[in-house]
């Protein structure tokens, strides 16, 4: 696929071996017939929206299929240019439909892409005439030229006459049949690339998008791809959460208690069995607190139940150093941006825990209009330093995926700054 004007090769030793060159003379020879076809169908089809518009309920309808109309048209010139150029040209987006017939109709009737594919063929229609001209120059008259001494003697005045120019000798026919040679080599293929060129870029220019667009359109969609993945992988955790909370865990709970009764029924008869079964219980107790502290890392209850307050909260109070915490969340953001400030803040108060040496902590959230800040102090002995751990830059990846920005200020000493700032859109939502 091309988005280039014109396929036709520059070098003229590769000129006559490209197909683009007679498909670029077929594909200006078609455009007077496009003209007189597809333009008249535009027009037909605009006047229609202009005059359906005002007829109420019978003209609305009538005036939203016109415009399709043109859309389709405009379509099978684009095909034209693909078969004949190689060259791709994105469609313009129709108006989105909105269910209301008066919006519809109105968008119709001022959808700047109507009357841009109307402009094209306007200016087609001189254009093509151009080009035939171009066309019967480029094509016809250097084979006159070229076959010149062959029958100039056989005219009854012994002259031809081309324009100014008197052609009344053998010398004088020979040297324009070379001229016409060099036309029909070099000029010729130049003159139906130029004007191939010109074709495409007016095609571009008005019966598809620019490059910007498509870009600024394929970043849209990108994102909007990116953000569900992000909803999918969120979602997907909230029910590994649940399947451990509601499954396993729960068996592993009875399994203790069989355990605890077991022991109990047995009391003091075997101490063999009864040590067996004191392993066997404090094995099951220990992998409880294992899938709670692992539920915990991936999605909390508290969390969706009762929103970042109660979270951050339940996680300051089992923090080793002491944590004060202000939660300052009016309007709650998407669980997919809560369950990333949760994981920020365990992950950092997990690190202070580890590595800071501190005595107090801080954690801070607060929402900005559209960006929830998370930040979280320590007084410790600071020199953290993403570049040099994989916590870190597993936190800054994570704020990365929706767009966010951690940093990070710890200098030797310290205290240490963890901020990190997401955009949270609108109002919460399931993610």
């Amino acid at each position: 696929m091309s988005s280039v004007a014109s396929p036709v090769p520059r070098a003229p030793w590769r000129l006559w071996r490209s197909p683009y060159l007679w498909l670029a003379t077929i594909h200006l020879l078609g455009d007077a017939v496009v003209v007189f076809t597809s333009g008249v169908l535009v027009l037909l089809a605009v006047a229609v929206v202009i005059v359906g518009f005002p007829l109420a309920y019978v003209g609305l309808p009538l005036t939203v299929w016109a415009n399709r109309c043109v859309y389709a048209v405009a379509g099978w010139e684009r095909a034209r240019a693909w078969i004949t150029r190689g060259q791709l040209i994105l469609p313009l987006p129709p108006p989105p439909p909105t269910g209301s017939r008066i919006r519809d109709a109105r968008a119709a009737l001022f959808d700047h892409g109507l009357w841009r594919q109307l402009l094209y063929y306007e200016l087609l229609l001189p254009m093509a005439m151009t080009w035939i001209v171009a066309i019967v120059v480029a094509w016809s008259v250097p084979p006159v030229l070229i076959g010149l001494p062959l029958y100039y003697s056989k005219f009854a005045a012994g002259q031809a006459e081309l324009g100014p120019f008197v052609i009344d000798t053998m010398t004088r026919a020979c040297v324009a049949a070379v001229i016409g040679l060099v036309f029909l080599l070099v000029v010729s293929p130049w003159l139906m690339r130029t004007l191939s060129a010109l074709d495409g870029k007016l095609a571009q220019a008005l019966l598809g998008r620019s490059e910007k667009g498509a870009l600024a359109e394929r970043v849209t969609q990108l994102v909007t791809s990116r953000q569900q993945v992000v909803d999918s992988v969120e979602g997907e955790r909230r029910r590994m959460e649940r399947d451990l909370h509601d499954g396993a865990q729960q068996r592993l709970v009875s399994l203790a208690m069989t355990l605890g009764r077991a022991k109990n029924r047995l009391g003091d008869k075997d101490p063999a069995v009864r040590t067996l079964l004191d392993e066997a219980h404090g094995e099951a107790l220990q992998a409880i607190a294992d899938i709670r502290d692992l539920t915990r890392g991936l999605h909390p209850p508290v969390l969706t139940d009762r929103g970042l307050d109660a979270a951050i909260s339940a996680v300051a109070a089992r923090s080793p150093v002491p944590v004060r915490v202000t939660v300052d969340v009016e309007q709650r953001p998407s669980l997919t941006i809560e369950s990333i400030a949760y994981f920020v803040v365990t992950e950092a108060l997990t690190n202070v825990a580890k590595h800071a040496a501190a005595a107090q902590a801080e954690v801070r959230i607060r929402r900005y209009g559209d960006v929830l800040r998370v930040e979280v102090e320590d007084d410790g002995q600071g020199g953290a330093d993403p570049a040099l751990g994989s916590g870190l830059r597993g936190l800054s990846d994570r704020v990365a995926g929706v767009d966010g920005r951690l940093r990070v200020t710890s200098p030797p000493g310290g205290p240490t700054l963890l901020t990190a700032e997401v955009p949270c859109g609108g109002p919460r939502g399931s993610a």
